[in-house]
């Protein structure tokens, strides 16, 4: 097993940013993305700027030495034991969703002038009594397992970048995975773990979830198609022809457990003429897909959904709010809207066949606006610029300079 530990720059920064602001720092995502590395990284450059070892608590409440600690009450005596609740005292917990009533504790350590740090690996997080206690006193900071960039600073620089593409294609970007990337094995291994951790405690557990079968066959489904207009009434069909019942209403509860637990992540279409999004034609995609080829398996068929994961996954990290569009019956991959403003994207595996060119330029060349539109393509395309639209290959894409 590779020791590299990779700082996640673009995370800490945004820790940097928020702190000693009177709110409550929350990150979330999937398990094993590395929230509480990040958290230990966080707290090394704390100690680092001068804030005394005395100041900063960090808990791991997956860690056996805190079990005892199961409610609010407990939590803050704990707390008020070890440090005085000041300004100045950083207060880091890690994964606090399965403290009864955490909230209370952590809204009186942050009235008391503390600096206060959570993660969670479940959207439901930040719903219910959370938002009678912090409502409007927190900030949000989603993490994703690595990004392509943060993929290669894994490895050796003299490394092919293409080979290491098509690696975090089939085995994703969780950090521990990316370390055991040369033993397909243990990776098979670790990634059947986390995916069985996730399903049931963040999924079947925490949502009393009883027909344990179709919500897996649901999640095999949704894995399956990525990338393509997924109904719940398509996903309804797929369990009756496994042999199962279930309604449209319950699919839409299972894939909205699905999403919470950051397993998978929903993309609504958004029509350009109407200009409104189409809750009925959503598109879903793999938090990691390396947890998606262990679920399901690879077939070549998958190749397009895959990058086209990645190109969705990437733009959610760059801070990105994104929908598919949809322009006349015509689909454009991405739209990315802020603020006024829009970029459009196309992904694709080639773009030598004159089929495949006219596929996908015609949705781009259709919308009538000067926003920077561009097809981003799998293999290396000669040209770069195909009648104003952009053309780059996916590697050069994800290693680009963000802002």
């Amino acid at each position: 097993m590779q020791d590299t530990i990779v700082r996640r720059d673009h995370y800490l920064s945004m820790l940097r940013d928020f702190k000693d602001e009177p709110l409550v720092k929350i990150i979330t995502g999937i398990r094993r993305c590395g929230k509480s590395t990040l958290m230990e990284m966080f707290v090394s450059d704390l100690k680092e700027s001068g804030v005394p070892e005395k100041n900063i608590i960090h808990m791991n409440f997956e860690d056996d030495e805190n079990s005892h600690i199961t409610d609010s009450d407990t939590l803050l005596k704990e707390v008020k034991s070890k440090v005085e609740l000041k300004k100045g005292t950083y207060l880091l917990f890690d994964e606090v969703q399965d403290i009864i009533g955490w909230e209370k504790a952590v809204n009186s350590m942050r009235y008391s002038g503390a600096d206060v740090y959570i993660t969670g690996s479940n959207a439901k997080l930040l719903v219910s009594d959370f938002s009678t206690y912090i409502s409007g006193r927190y900030v949000e900071i989603e993490m994703y397992p690595l990004s392509f960039r943060e993929y290669v600073k894994f490895f050796d620089e003299k490394e092919n970048k293409d080979q290491l593409l098509i690696d975090y294609m089939f085995t994703g970007g969780l950090p521990y995975v990316a370390s055991e990337r040369r033993n397909e094995r243990n990776t098979d291994m670790i990634l059947s773990a986390i995916f069985n951790t996730v399903f049931v405690k963040d999924v079947v557990e925490r949502n009393d979830i009883r027909d344990v079968p179709a919500l897996r066959n649901i999640t095999r489904f949704v894995m399956k198609n990525i990338g393509n207009k997924t109904s719940t009434r398509s996903a309804a069909a797929y369990i009756v022809s496994k042999g199962g019942r279930i309604s449209p209403p319950t699919v839409d509860a299972y894939l909205d457990h699905l999403v919470s637990a950051y397993l998978i992540y929903r993309a609504e279409k958004y029509d350009l003429k109407k200009k409104e999004h189409l809750r009925t034609s959503n598109k879903f995609y793999v938090s990691d897909l390396g947890i998606g080829n262990n679920v399901i398996g690879y077939a070549d068929e998958d190749l397009s959904g895959m990058i086209e994961n990645i190109v969705f996954m990437e733009l959610l990290f760059r801070g990105k709010k994104v929908s598919v569009g949809n322009i006349n019956g015509n689909e454009i991959d991405f739209i990315v809207m802020n603020k006024g403003e829009r970029e459009y994207y196309q992904v694709t595996t080639e773009m030598f066949s004159p089929d495949v060119k006219e596929r996908e330029t015609k949705p781009l060349k259709m919308v009538k606006d000067n926003f920077p539109k561009t097809i981003i393509t799998l293999q290396r395309y000669p040209s770069k610029n195909i009648d104003g639209i952009k053309v780059v290959a996916l590697a050069d894409f994800l290693l680009e300079d963000i802002q």
